[in-house]
């Protein structure tokens, strides 16, 4: 390959460990190298990767798609963006924050026009933290609460439950029963006359007059936890036990990230490893329970025809987003603190199979036991199965509350959730703190604890909102249109300005420069044309295909779908705004101003000591 000297000059790792290449000089100025932290261990660092990746979305979400589109062939279309659009983006990432040693404000050094872009992800990842805290603080509560007995969740008699709560275990048959113990608060209700009697979840027809049922963890999740109100328009109280929780949760993540990745590099050593112990115990109970393959089939049996529905393959896509972080900042952030040559394509590999091989694994775990719920009950499997909070705090703990030692179980599912939502709260706030810290001049040490103190502070604060007894439609709407435009936005950006603007064979030659080899030359034409392509077509279907949010059966009112959309496109206006203040701050006419700001700046470089004060490389735009 050959590099024009006037345009850009090769640089080997060689280079760099013998001394001050030819033609370069050392720029003490701006010099990042000298003063960023890095990770003790590269182990650190993909174990940091691996528990971002391996989060909530794995254990409640994953199963119910693949359950929901067809079984195994959910996998195909999974399996095939993952290799397309899920591994080179991540690459993508991870080879730009480990080459240039900046954050994801600070890349883009490399396309000053679009610096907003990085804005955007800071913006998206501080939306994330906000309602990602709140579960976070769910899960505490309910950890606290397994190791009560009995599980508060299992009875009727308590202060939060209505008249209508029923303990499903208490009822065991087919969907229409003609004798039928219902505890209702302790109370029995003996159907000897033979009154008909139709269960539906969560409601029946009783005595013909309708009467809505709730189970017992219902109850527990609504009346105790939220203590939810009618509607988004009424935020009713703060309740002080979700403050508490809230807190509870801000204060764990600022001591685990307090000294950035030095601390979080030892902490993830056990919230990384130990989810998967769990996960695994739960499967070998999950497995031998009575009733477990009834579940498994549910999860796995393929239908085929759901490959000619588009809507499996945007929802393939979308869970891939969520579930790896890709246009979160995170990559860009966690991968600016590797060594120059730390083997980041080893480490995307492994990640990448680890990371979606689990969410493959908890399917089995999840569907195990609702395979043994459905035995126990005599309900289908498609009648108990939830989605989202619904199976994390309902329907996962009312079918380990059937097994024996209930307590044992919930403390390691919900200390698993724990882990796992940790996990992803450390990288989401560091990609904040990094950012904020990365435009700080001559920060140090005690500059980031106070601005990490500062910014978990702050988010407490907001996140308050969750404390009211509206929390549950805040938290649904919040996470239904947040990052519903801006991570195919940015992604979309990604792949232009390395693919084109940049140029796909001068990224190529940086890589080289880092790794001592290029990557698989495929990589260049699916950043160019493929993902680009791709990522459109899911983006303007899934604008086309648009559908309101609801919780349950409260519809939200028209003025939440406008508050949803300006919350959906508020993290993409830095984009724009930061293109125009860039090429205001230039001189010469309009089209050069625009031209200049398209091209990298004097501080786009390699992340070691040596920068790149002159010869810096042209863009073909």
């Amino acid at each position: 390959m050959e590099i024009r000297k006037d345009k850009f000059e090769l640089l080997t790792t060689a280079d760099y460990q013998n001394g001050i290449p030819n033609g370069y000089k050392l720029d003490t100025k701006n010099n990042e190298s000298t003063k960023r932290m890095k990770w003790k261990r590269g182990i650190e660092f993909l174990l940091s990767l691996i528990g971002y990746n391996v989060g909530l979305g794995n254990i409640w979400r994953f199963p119910y798609l693949c359950a929901k589109n067809g079984g195994a062939v959910f996998l195909i279309p999974y399996v095939i963006f993952m290799l397309v659009v899920a591994f080179p983006l991540t690459f993508m990432e991870l080879t730009l924050g480990q080459f240039s040693g900046k954050s994801a404000y600070d890349v883009w050094d490399i396309c000053p026009a679009l610096r907003g872009v990085g804005v955007s992800m800071a913006c998206v990842a501080t939306l994330c933290c906000l309602y990602f805290n709140t579960i976070l603080s769910w899960i505490l509560y309910y950890l606290v609460h397994s190791f009560m007995s009995p599980l508060p969740w299992t009875t009727c008699g308590n202060t939060w439950n209505s008249d209508t709560c029923f303990v499903r275990n208490k009822i065991k048959g087919n969907s229409t029963m003609n004798s039928t113990y219902i505890n209702f608060n302790e109370t029995n209700f003996d159907n000897e006359t033979s009154t008909n009697f139709t269960y539906v979840y969560a409601s029946s027809v009783l005595d013909n007059s309708s009467t809505t049922l709730n189970t017992a963890p219902e109850e527990f999740w609504n009346n105790n936890l939220l203590v939810i109100s009618d509607g988004l328009s009424d935020l009713g109280n703060l309740q002080w036990h979700l403050v508490l929780a809230l807190l509870a949760a801000w204060v764990i993540i600022f001591l685990c990230i307090i000294k950035g990745v030095r601390s979080v590099g030892k902490v993830v050593y056990f919230t990384a490893t130990a989810p998967y112990i769990i996960l695994t115990i739960i499967l070998i109970r999950a497995v031998t329970l009575p009733g477990s393959l009834r579940g498994i089939e549910f999860y796995l049996i393929p239908d085929f025809s759901k490959l000619l529905d588009i809507q499996i393959w945007t929802e393939s896509l979308l869970q891939l987003f969520f579930s790896m972080g890709m246009g979160w900042g995170a990559f860009i952030t966690m991968a600016s603190y590797n060594k120059f040559n730390n083997n980041v394509m080893r480490d995307t590999i492994v990640f990448c199979i680890i990371g979606e091989g689990t969410s493959f694994l908890a399917g089995f775990v999840v569907f195990s036991v609702l395979g043994y719920m459905s035995y126990e009950t005599g309900l289908e499997v498609a009648d108990i199965i939830r989605t989202g909070p619904g199976l994390a705090f309902i329907t996962y703990p009312e079918a380990l509350s059937q097994l024996p030692a209930p307590q044992l179980w919930a403390v390691l599912f919900f200390l698993m959730l724990l882990l796992m939502a940790l996990d992803s709260m450390f990288v989401n706030v560091e990609v904040c703190v990094t950012t904020i810290v990365d435009l700080i001049p001559k920060s140090n040490d005690k500059t980031r604890m106070i601005i990490t103190a500062v910014t978990c502070f702050i988010m407490f604060l907001i996140t308050l909102i969750y404390a009211t007894q509206a929390a549950v439609y805040i938290f649904q709407l919040v996470d239904w249109y947040f990052a519903a435009i801006t991570l195919y936005l940015i992604t979309i950006l990604e792949n232009i300005v390395i693919g084109w603007i940049y140029g796909a064979d001068r990224y190529f030659a940086d890589i080289e420069m880092m790794l001592g080899k290029r990557p698989p030359v495929l990589l260049k034409y699916i950043w160019r044309f493929v993902n680009p392509v791709i990522l459109v077509t899911i983006l303007v279907f899934t604008l086309v295909k648009y559908k309101p949010p609801s919780y349950g059966d409260y519809h939200y009112p028209a003025y939440a779908s406008v508050f949803g959309w300006i919350l959906a496109i508020v993290s993409s206006i830095p984009i724009p705004l930061w293109f125009v203040k860039e090429v205001l701050s230039r001189k010469g006419s309009i089209i050069q101003r625009i031209r200049d700001s398209f091209k990298p700046n004097e501080r786009w470089g390699p992340s070691n000591d040596y920068k790149l004060a002159q010869n810096v490389p042209e863009s073909p735009f």
